[in-house]
């Protein structure tokens, strides 16, 4: 699986921490269960009865003639507690230092990969998902490896630890204690069968709660001036009720489960009692032995009762692990291109017999048309009628059958970065960042100074507007321009792109919102530019035909190309061209 993959590539820069981590571990663990074995021997000394232990033995060796006994096991106590403290520091630090590596690298990674999904890919998921994905999904992932995996590991080790000296005193001592465990461990896996569903059900809900949110607070313009908060209040409270129904599922499951591990927990230490005071009777143990077998079994089975907690993340573990791992799955632009450093001399466009699927859906057929290096070009055609798509396949947004070439190299067969290093792509509502004007200018350009700047804006008509503003250009748009009219929006964004401007320049309606005074300046200004680039515009303002050298019509799924007089002889261009004659052709007569 591929997020597995991904996940254990986390870990590469953090090997040596993992393997310092685990000695730690074995080192802490080991100290805790041993405590109770210098206390056992402490007892049985001070009782006259038959004990041995080497370790304890030859540390008393040292202070022989120096100190009485009970002084030298208090300062072997303090001294393994101090080992505890210093490895339990230590070890705390290690993790944390493994836990910061491993979550960086892995939403760094999942990051670049939803930046990197095809464009249909991305669009299927919903934008709540994908930020569930790289926060939610992953915080599951890293909280369950830093508490409950830990966790995990210590109640491990010590069982090992823990049933290593038990067999050295007498295995029927831990007898009780591997039954307890055994029923825990049952009853634990009922929990986590009886979970699972609710778990995923309640994520389920929260996810419908989430969209829900971000779908009305995005809009909540829309809804008050449509007076729909009544109505909203009903929807959002019917998946209130959801989740409230799925949380009480899971209080009563985690109700049972908590109440049956606590009192097996509460039962086994007297019949622990009864067994050792048995075999203490027979003299088969010591008094030491029966406090370290009462003290091993309440730390390993208290332990277990906090598996209710480590089920609950571990289902939620999954539920990311799965929602991550269709993630990764999904298809990554470039995955399959080989063409990665070609530099593109010869930016004609081609099409020849070329078809645009969307959705498995034939949009554009039998594309036959050729766009030449520095050539102005006109996109016409009604609403819907596939004029952006056409531009977005040419950048590599789609797929499509036939061939659609720039220069000699197929569009399918080119790494999209370099098809986007050739043209520059500018939509209608095209992004801005909740930051200065001048910052949104800079983006593509860090280095521009003020001057440039200030003579891109003139061009575009910009300037006049931005020193308006009390802090000119380093006045903050808000959140995607909110502070900007739609127009100002739009030539913000020309202004932008030609900080970088590239051999193909595609204007995709990008003018729609700008008064017909600075749209008739502007266009007249990137009429006039000799900057050896090709200009596409898309637009539906068809009576500016004639300051085109060429038109390219798309109507039903097919496109004619022309001349503005060779497209007259069609019919249908022909009529739209003629409805559209007295609309404002004579503001740019």
């Amino acid at each position: 699986m591929k997020v597995f993959k991904t996940i254990m590539s986390s870990f590469k820069h953090t090997k040596l921490l993992i393997l310092i981590f685990f000695i730690l571990s074995i080192v802490l663990n080991y100290l805790t269960t041993y405590i109770p074995v210098v206390i056992q021997y402490f007892i049985d000394v001070l009782l006259n009865q038959n004990v041995n232990n080497a370790i304890i033995e030859n540390f008393i060796s040292v202070f022989n003639n120096k100190l009485s006994f009970i002084p030298i096991v208090c300062i072997f106590l303090l001294l393994i507690e101090g080992i505890i403290v210093l490895s339990t520091y230590i070890r705390t630090i290690v993790k944390n230092k493994i836990i910061q590596e491993f979550q960086f690298d892995l939403k760094l990674k999942l990051f670049d990969h939803i930046q990197n999904l095809t464009y249909q890919d991305f669009y299927k998921n919903s934008l709540a998902d994908l930020v569930q994905n790289s926060t939610d999904d992953v915080n599951n992932i890293v909280n369950f490896i830093e508490k409950q995996f830990t966790y995990i590991l210590d109640i491990v080790l010590i069982i090992i630890f823990a049933i290593s000296q038990l067999v050295n005193l007498d295995l029927r001592l831990s007898s009780i204690m591997i039954a307890a465990i055994s029923i825990i461990i049952l009853l634990s896996i009922w929990y986590f069968k009886k979970s699972k569903p609710i778990i995923e059900n309640r994520i389920k809900v929260q996810r419908e709660m989430y969209s829900e949110l971000n779908d009305n607070y995005s809009n909540i313009k829309f809804m008050k001036i449509n007076n729909l908060q009544k109505k909203e209040k009903e929807r959002f409270n019917k998946i209130n009720v959801k989740n409230f129904e799925a949380n009480k599922s899971k209080v009563i499951i985690d109700s049972w489960y908590n109440m049956l591990s606590v009192n097996i927990v509460k039962i086994q230490a007297p019949f622990i009692f009864i067994l050792s005071s048995f075999l203490y009777a027979q003299g088969f143990i010591s008094i030491g032995s029966i406090y370290v077998t009462i003290n091993y079994s309440n730390k390993i089975t208290r332990a277990f009762t906090d598996l209710a907690e480590i089920l609950e993340f571990l289902n939620l573990c999954i539920a990311s692990y799965k929602r991550l791992d269709n993630l990764l799955n999904l298809t990554l632009e470039d995955e399959k291109t080989e063409n990665k450093n070609i530099e593109i001399e010869n930016t004609t466009i081609t099409f020849k017999n070329a078809n645009i699927k969307v959705n498995d859906k034939t949009v554009l057929k039998n594309l036959n048309f050729t766009i030449n290096p520095n050539e102005k070009v006109m996109i016409a055609g009604s609403t819907g009628s596939g004029k952006s798509i056409l531009l977005k396949t040419l950048v590599g947004f789609y797929d499509y059958e036939g061939s659609i070439k720039i220069g000699e190299y197929e569009v399918r067969d080119l790494n999209k970065k370099c098809v986007r290093e050739n043209i520059c792509l500018l939509l209608q509502d095209s992004y801005l960042f909740s930051k200065t004007i001048a910052e949104n200018i800079k983006i593509l350009v860090p280095q521009i100074t003020y001057p440039e700047i200030v003579e891109l804006s003139n061009f575009f008509s910009f300037h006049k507007d931005v020193t308006k503003f009390e802090k000119g250009y380093e006045s903050a748009i808000g959140r995607n321009g909110m502070v900007l009219s739609k127009g100002q929006k739009q030539r913000l964004v020309l202004v932008r792109a030609y900080t970088k401007p590239k051999p193909i320049m595609i204007f995709d309606d990008s003018f729609s919102a700008i008064d017909r005074i600075n749209k008739k300046k502007i266009l007249e200004n990137l009429m006039s530019l000799e900057d050896k680039s090709s200009k596409i515009f898309v637009t539906h303002d068809i009576e500016l035909a004639t300051k085109f050298e060429k038109i390219i019509y798309i109507n039903n799924g097919e496109a004619i190309c022309g001349t503005h007089e060779e497209l007259l002889e069609n019919k249908n261009y022909n009529e739209v061209y003629s409805l559209n004659l007295n609309k404002i052709g004579e503001e740019y007569a």
